[in-house]
């Protein structure tokens, strides 16, 4: 996954051989976000999940397992400096 400086979220499958594919766009209106995180299957469904995170508050994003769509809508979780942590990593 790579966001340009237009805020447009681009993925990049791997082709097995250490090198990658042309881009596919995901989506735009990503630029807002100060953090996006891979963050592995959170939700236990064993497809790959987001965070992104923007002014404190997170929102999760499951995977769909669907490359050409990739996420679900997402949904926010909690504000990430009214909980003590004020790192998403």
């Amino acid at each position: 996954m790579a966001r340009d400086k237009a805020g447009v979220l681009w993925l990049y499958l791997g082709k097995g051989d250490g090198t990658f594919a042309v881009g596919t766009r995901v989506g735009a209106g990503w630029g807002g976000f100060t953090d996006l995180v891979g963050v592995g299957d959170a939700n236990g469904d064993g497809r790959a999940d987001l965070i992104a995170s923007k002014a404190g508050a997170a929102t999760f994003y499951a995977g769909t397992g669907n490359w050409k769509a990739p996420f679900k809508p997402g949904v926010k979780t909690n504000v990430i400096g009214s909980t003590g942590y004020n790192l998403v990593f």
